[in-house]
């Protein structure tokens, strides 16, 4: 039950204000529950380590049948079972990726074509994350508010994903002329971190850039850190 309040307002001096409330009943014919998949992140080289699951709702889910599936990536792979797999009633819908998605997030539109004469098409959105052979923490880099003469070092690191990668990083540099870095080699091969930090009387009112550092993995030739932060109204340069 949902409910609307609507304010009237009349000609009538004894009751110039009307409060009317409206209350409804919706009724869901036919939807995908839930209306978006999420995938754990995964490496593109392996693909989705397991499937994610969805099912059909509403009052027509018992009668109405999934007739057509599209959608434009064809590493989505949508299976539909009525009875649910592995004797599931809530698995009747079964996604996986395949090998090759590229690096980085997704968020792809699978469509349900139904034989349902009201509800004859159905949206359900697939996200997640693809990893590469190179993992980075953080993906963005806040600075924060900074002080006058305080000192910055923050850390973005790199690690192998696997035990049989191994990667090099060839090159670390900052679109902020103000910006330092540093890279340190944790475990040759395996780990890396860079330190990142600020140039002696570097204040701007607004910090805003990336870090791109460049590695040996030919699908992750560049990996950009987003870095932001600003300085206090008392420490800006002129």
């Amino acid at each position: 039950m949902q409910k609307k309040s609507i304010l009237v307002t009349t000609n009538d001096p004894s009751a110039r204000d009307l409060q009317l409330e409206v209350r409804a009943s919706v009724e869901v014919v036919l939807a995908a529950s839930p209306s978006a998949v999420v995938f754990p992140a995964f490496a593109s080289s392996s693909g989705s380590a397991n499937p994610v699951y969805a099912r059909l709702t509403g009052t027509e889910s018992s009668t109405a049948n999934i007739v057509a599936v599209e959608c434009a990536n064809k590493l989505v792979s949508v299976e539909v079972k009525r009875d649910g797999f592995d004797g599931k009633a809530e698995r009747q819908l079964k996604f996986s990726i395949g090998p090759g998605m590229p690096v980085g997030r997704f968020r792809e539109q699978v469509v349900l074509k139904t034989d349902s004469a009201k509800v004859g098409t159905l949206n359900l959105f697939v996200m997640g994350e693809v990893l590469g052979a190179v993992s980075i923490t953080p993906r963005h880099l806040p600075l924060g508010t900074l002080n006058p003469g305080e000192p910055v070092r923050k850390l973005i690191t790199l690690r192998a994903t696997g035990s049989d990668v191994r990667f090099r990083v060839l090159g670390v540099k900052s679109s902020i002329e103000g910006i330092t870095t540093e890279l340190i080699e944790v475990a040759p091969g395996k780990e890396y971190q860079v330190a990142v930090g600020l140039a002696e009387g570097f204040a701007p009112p607004v910090i805003r850039g990336e870090i791109r550092i460049t590695t040996d993995v030919p699908e992750q030739k560049t990996i950009s850190v987003r870095v932001f932060g600003r300085t206090s109204a008392s420490g800006q340069s002129e």
